[in-house]
């Protein structure tokens, strides 16, 4: 049994520098491998992320289809969605083996962390709360909730579509209708940047382009406007 952890970045050398040496510490009996897929960073990201696992270098800045790309490159029969402004604070000893254990148990499709933002304040709490519920009661694991599931599963719903932007709404939505998610127990923490300065505004922002999404508009009509906003 091998897990596969499976990164796409772009411009992430500072988070890489933190994250990378905790994957590598990561005590198992089982092995694993490090799939990072880069779309096109300019800041030594690439050079950080080869002394740890596979670089690929994609050609266009699209986080579906990096993860697509990372997947079919993939030799794990487990697969760990991970982004790279991610980190842990707990001690990580057989965590593989919890994650195997998980998805051994009856109807489940998929796997999560409880989330902890970096941010401090009301705001911040209710963001990782709202996001453990949401997994849990809504069937919605977004990407910074440290997804994984069995390769047959992620195979026999069709896998994360090549879309710039809602390739972890897409994707939860089709594990939900085959299984419950199930959280492994330990915090994974997040970087608040996207927050930064206007977080209310933002926080709805992500609602309201989940509405759309759900209702015609495609992932590449919402990420021009993401960005442009």
């Amino acid at each position: 049994m091998m897990i596969s952890i499976i990164m796409p970045i772009l411009n992430e050398a500072e988070n890489l520098k933190r994250i990378l040496p905790q994957l590598k510490q990561i005590k198992s009996s089982l092995p694993y491998e490090l799939i990072i897929v880069d779309g096109g960073s300019q800041d030594g990201s690439q050079e950080i992320a080869g002394k740890y696992g596979t670089v690929y270098h994609f050609q266009e800045k699209n986080r579906g289809a990096q993860l697509r790309y990372g997947v079919s490159q993939a030799k794990g029969e487990i697969l760990w969605f991970l982004h790279a402004d991610s980190w842990f604070e707990e001690d990580l000893t057989n965590l593989f083996e919890k994650m195997v254990s998980i998805l051994k148990q009856p109807n489940v499709s998929a796997g999560f962390f409880r989330i902890t933002f970096k941010g401090k304040g009301w705001f911040y709490r209710y963001l990782g709360f709202s996001s453990h519920l949401r997994a849990l009661h809504l069937g919605l694991i977004f990407g910074d909730q440290g997804m994984f599931i069995s390769r047959e599963i992620y195979h026999q719903v069709g896998g994360f579509e090549a879309i710039p932007l809602m390739e972890d709404f897409d994707l939860s939505r089709k594990l939900a209708k085959i299984g419950k998610f199930v959280p492994l127990g330990l915090r994974i923490f997040s970087s608040d940047r996207r927050f930064e300065g206007q977080k209310f505004r933002v926080h709805v922002k992500m609602h309201w382009y989940q509405w759309q999404y759900l209702h015609g508009k495609t992932s590449e009509e919402l990420v021009k406007k993401y960005y442009k906003e």
